[in-house]
This record gives C-alpha cells, sequence and structure tokens, in this order.
C-alpha cells in the first residue's frame, strides 16, 4: 500500500508550524516524503478523530481554547526532533 494515495486513511500536510504542533499534541508521523525538486516535505499523520478535532482547532478554533496551549518546551523538543528527522 502506498501511503501517499490513501487520503481517507492518511492526514497529509507541508505546514510545518501545524505538524509541529500536531507532533507536540502527541499524534504520530508515519511518513515524510519529498514532494518536488524545491525540497518542500509532506508529512503523513494517521487519521483518527482526534488529529481530526486538532487540525481544525488550530485552523479555526478560539486562539483561548486551552486544547491550543503546550508547553514551551514540549513544543521546543518536537521541533528538534522534525528538524532532526528533515535533516537526516
Amino acid at each position: 500500500m502506498n501511503i501517499k494515495e490513501d487520503s481517507d486513511r492518511y492526514f497529509r500536510n507541508c505546514s510545518f508550524p501545524l505538524v509541529n504542533f500536531l507532533y507536540a499534541k502527541g499524534e504520530q508521523i508515519v511518513e515524510i516524503n519529498q514532494i518536488d525538486n524545491s525540497g518542500k516535505k509532506e508529512f503523513a499523520f494517521l487519521r483518527t478523530p482526534r488529529l481530526e478535532e486538532l487540525v481544525n482547532l488550530y485552523k479555526f478554533g478560539n486562539r483561548n481554547d486551552p486544547e491550543l496551549f503546550v508547553s514551551v518546551h514540549v513544543y521546543e523538543q518536537a521541533r528538534r526532533e522534525l528538524l532532526d528527522r528533515l535533516n537526516d
């Protein structure tokens, strides 16, 4: 099975801030793909109700919603791990 073709099962996104938020909230990255010659990367997550909720909250939610808050230490650790994975 090719993850790139299964959009019902996987959520894919190229936005590093959104990906970092989801990863910091405990969502697992299934795959990272280069999408073109520009070097842009696409992250694939397993699509779950919780993931859908977090994406909608991030994009459209009330900015004061406590679910949007992530400890700065958790956020920075997630960012470092993602950058390490991108640079491998």
